[in-house]
């Protein structure tokens, strides 16, 4: 609408050439009407631009309503006859669901029909009175459908999350499809969602899938079939309510012991076969905590090797953090310290690609007898660290500042500070002298 809008004496006004097919009855060279905003109150033209889209509509109405109404005879799609109600301030409903709706909204709607030539226009008609029927999705545009829906949501992802998202969520869809067909939405019952339901208990119980797995597969469907749901009125949400299954184990993974730290994972020589910059993230992970996305994604900006305190910043820079409690500054000490050093600007082989890097590290633990169990991998050493804090009576809030949890309480200022966090850390670093001792008692 901002191609319509023009300034004039000071005040916003809505400007626009009259098509060819409509100049015998509208002579105006251009249309120019007044939104009656002034450009110093509104200088990008915010509240102007709402003004002119009504003028818009009601300039269109009067085209219409001149030309008899046959100049437009194309049906509007769904979503015009959406923009087209919400431009009026009007939910758009099915005329069926209209027909429910209280007095009061009902006289809204015949209000905004009666102004000036709308109730001459059939697709202002269409919208107001819920002309246009819902559209069918097909479950397998259901993807599509869910990305219009919540597009904003993933404003701030980098290209490997966006990827990520979108294969767990058309997996899903797939799994879908093979359990209850490839009928659309709008088709949907509580009996092919309990059907879905019933096909991840099966496989829970007979193939070994973690309840986890499984719900997390289900909470992928129940999302976007409420989404989709919303943004269509489907009245879809009711059944896929409480579809999530019971019980199982949290499958949350095992912290190392410190002995086994030391005495294996960074005994001398233990992981010299694996690449710098995998080797360097290891190291860094025992001191601080980070989750390996975390550290792979530092920049240089964020690297802050010559500060009083050596530390780095976990920025939403490119990318989406895991929660906003994610965002925090992290003291380097010890070995994690030494590790940064030798990469202050990063990790340009695995930026973006932690799951490249979890693959590598993984690997290599179970090659070379660093991992204790099944439950064991590079994220346990992020576990480890926050079993040391507490070793160390740590307060929470500090150990969950310093791990990037919610505490559930609000954050003021910088939170604990560095200096705190320093105390603590170099409590419980492992330094290179520590590693040399346990290399001559060894």
């Amino acid at each position: 609408m901002s191609e319509y809008l023009t300034k004039r004496n000071g005040v916003w006004h809505y400007q626009r050439r009259v098509p060819e097919e409509y100049a015998a009855f509208d002579t105006r060279v251009p249309v120019r009407l007044t939104t009656g905003i002034k450009v110093v109150d509104d200088k990008r033209g915010r509240k102007a631009i709402e003004i002119a889209e009504r003028l818009n509509l009601d300039t269109e109405a009067y085209w219409c309503m001149c030309a008899g109404g046959n100049a437009e005879q194309a049906k509007l799609d769904y979503n015009a006859a959406v923009k087209r109600s919400l431009i009026l301030d009007l939910p758009y409903l099915p005329a069926a669901a209209i027909a429910k709706e209280p007095p009061a909204d009902l006289i809204r709607r015949i209000d905004a029909l009666a102004v000036g030539d709308r109730a001459h226009d059939p697709d202002t008609r269409a919208a107001v009175l819920g002309a246009i029927a819902a559209p069918t999705v097909k479950l397998s545009a259901l993807y599509e459908e869910f990305d219009l829906a919540t597009a904003t949501e993933r404003l701030g992802y980098s290209p490997r999350q966006l990827t990520k998202f979108k294969a767990a969520k058309k997996r899903a869809i797939e799994i879908l499809i093979e359990v209850a067909g490839d009928g659309t939405v709008n088709d949907l019952t509580r009996e092919k969602m309990l059907k879905l339901r019933d096909h991840w208990s099966k496989r829970v119980k007979d193939q070994g899938i973690q309840v986890r797995t499984a719900n997390k597969n289900i909470s992928h469907i129940t999302r976007m079939v409420r989404e989709v749901s919303m943004r269509h009125n489907l009245d879809k949400e009711v059944i896929v309510a409480g579809l999530r299954l019971r019980g199982g184990k949290d499958g949350s993974r095992s912290p190392y012991p410190i002995p086994f730290i030391t005495g294996v994972i960074l005994r001398p020589g233990a992981l010299d076969d694996l690449n710098d910059q995998a080797r360097a993230v290891v190291r860094i992970m025992v001191n601080t905590g980070m989750r390996p996305v975390e550290i792979i994604n530092l920049t240089p900006g964020f690297i802050l090797l010559d500060a009083e305190i050596p530390h780095v910043r976990v920025k939403p820079f490119g990318r989406v953090l895991k929660s906003q409690a994610s965002e925090r500054d992290v003291p380097l000490v010890g070995i994690s310290l030494d590790a940064m050093r030798e990469f202050p600007s990063g990790f340009a082989q695995y930026a973006d690609n932690g799951d490249t890097l979890s693959a590598t590290v993984n690997k290599y633990f179970e090659e070379n007898g660093m991992r204790l169990s099944k439950m064991h991998t590079l994220y346990s050493l992020r576990h480890s660290l926050k079993d040391r804090l507490r070793n160390v009576e740590c307060p929470d809030e500090l150990t969950d500042e310093l791990m990037g949890h919610s505490s559930g309480k609000p954050k003021y200022g910088d939170g604990h500070g560095l200096k705190l966090k320093l105390k603590y850390l170099q409590m419980i670093a492992l330094s290179p002298a520590d590693l040399n001792a346990v290399r001559m008692v060894g």
